[in-house]
């Protein structure tokens, strides 16, 4: 048994606009945007590894970047 029934009817319509999106219906964005004002596709972007890689490459310091570019020759480079 129930003891607010009317409490509980109005919990389940609420519950109800949550999931139907009624708010998101009633008022809807005139940008889609973040409350950074940064679009979707830009966040997708930044967040992207090729982003994540190029970052970390830029954090490494300059002789940081020429050691690991010429000792990583390959083998057969060597033999000739």
């Amino acid at each position: 048994q129930i003891s607010d029934p009317e409490a509980c009817d109005q919990m389940y319509e609420s519950l109800v606009r949550i999931h139907t999106n009624f708010y998101k219906n009633k008022y809807p964005r005139l940008k889609n945007t973040t409350f950074t004002g940064v679009t979707v596709e830009d966040c997708r972007g930044i967040l992207g590894t090729d982003i994540l890689r190029q970052m970390e490459d830029m954090k490494k310091g300059t002789w940081k970047r020429l050691r690991e570019k010429f000792s990583a020759k390959k083998p057969e480079e060597d033999s000739k």
